[in-house]
């Protein structure tokens, strides 16, 4: 299989599950979208969960690229925090525009606590999330943007925190839209890192 049309099987995977849901979406809608057979999707990713979990990390890569060439137009690290935080906010999509990769987090934690493969993806993908707190969190302790805490713990806090303040939001919660759950986030993470509200 070529890459281009491996991308083209992951992106249509997400934007699939996007506009019917991980139960409604059918190997053969993914066929479909990118003009294959069900076969040739099922000859690669022979599983509907290792098709999910590729694309998961497909858009995870994608979103890591974005917010890496976000975090360095500054040194700041309350800055890089800010952008980090602001990044992990649920946005809307609009026709034709690839899904973020919120879409497939609610799928994915339903399916690894049975399937130990999808588990250990996951745990990879969180693993690399709480990462990339933590060496922002440690750089402004360096710095000393950051009062010394521990950046670990502090980095499963604000994970945890907008992963639930992110369900919320894609749920359509009329009291947290992306901008409240970035606004509640960054107050957390001033009052944990800076001591100040």
């Amino acid at each position: 299989m070529t890459e281009s049309r491996r991308r083209d099987i992951l992106r249509a995977t997400a934007a699939a599950i996007a506009e019917r849901g991980l139960c409604e979406t059918r190997i053969a809608d993914v066929a479909d979208i990118v003009g294959v057979s069900p076969a040739l999707v099922l000859y690669y990713f022979p599983t509907k969960a290792v098709l999910l979990t590729e694309a998961l990390i497909y858009l995870d890569r994608l979103f890591y690229e974005r917010v890496a060439e976000l975090l360095e137009t500054t040194s700041s690290a309350e800055d890089r925090l800010v952008i980090l935080i602001e990044e992990s906010c649920p946005r809307p999509t609009k026709p034709g525009e690839l899904p973020d990769s919120w879409v497939l987090w609610p799928a994915t934690w339903e399916m690894a606590r049975l399937d130990p493969a999808l588990a250990a993806a996951r745990a990879r993908l969180d693993e690399a999330w709480r990462s990339q707190i933590v060496g922002i969190v440690d750089d402004g302790i360096a710095s000393g943007e950051f009062r010394a805490i521990d950046a670990k713990d502090f980095s499963i806090q604000l994970a945890a925190m907008l992963d639930g303040l992110a369900m919320e939001a894609i749920l359509g919660d009329p009291t947290v839209d992306a901008t409240r759950m970035s606004d509640l986030a960054r107050s957390f993470a001033r009052f944990v890192l800076k001591g100040a509200d």
